[in-house]
């Protein structure tokens, strides 16, 4: 039998959604995709190597198909981080974060690629940010984005409050819109 990469990759981000790192196993990953456990260690060595595939598709549905700079910044902001909390509240949780607190010192690969896999949304959101405002600025606002739909995140995960997200939203935006007047006026 036959199982694509796109197959590991993908079924493994919701292992690791749904159970985190330390709770998903290669026998799970095996199983869900319908292999040995021999072919699966053939494609991937270990449950680390897995962690960059896995942030890198994410990324890619999130960012692959954006072509920055084509529209005004605003309208690209919030269609970014609409993607981005629709995602969170799809799937009750960031698989980011979800990493982020199952990887550490033991496992610099997987470590290094939630570093950047956050490095990469926050500098995203910046550049957007940067045409309309210093880039100090951008770079907080980004990163005080992150933070919200994040922290949003876990009311949708506990409460299944989808309420607490579109405020996160809507106060990024606001955010940003004032920044970006307060410097027009400047």
């Amino acid at each position: 039998m036959k199982v694509l990469r796109e197959t590991i990759v993908s079924t493994a981000r919701e292992l690791f959604r749904s159970k985190g790192y330390s709770g998903a196993s290669m026998n799970d990953l095996a199983d869900a995709v319908g292999l040995k456990k021999s072919s699966l260690y053939v494609r991937f060595p270990n449950k680390e190597a897995l962690v960059p595939a896995v942030l890198d598709l994410t990324l890619q549905e999130t960012f692959g198909q954006r072509d920055l700079g084509s529209r005004q910044w605003d309208v690209e902001f919030i269609e970014v981080i609409e993607l981005i909390a629709a995602t969170l509240i799809d799937r009750g949780r960031c698989v980011g974060l979800h990493l982020a607190y199952g990887t550490s010192d033991d496992t610099p690969i997987a470590k290094d690629a939630v570093r950047a896999f956050f490095q990469a949304h926050r500098d995203h959101l910046s550049s957007i940010l940067s045409r309309v405002m210093p880039v100090d600025v951008a770079r907080d606002i980004a990163t005080d984005t992150l933070a919200r739909l994040e922290g949003a995140t876990a009311f949708v995960a506990i409460f299944g409050e989808k309420d607490a997200m579109k405020r996160a939203v809507r106060l990024s935006i606001e955010e940003a819109q004032k920044a970006a007047e307060t410097e027009s006026l400047v």
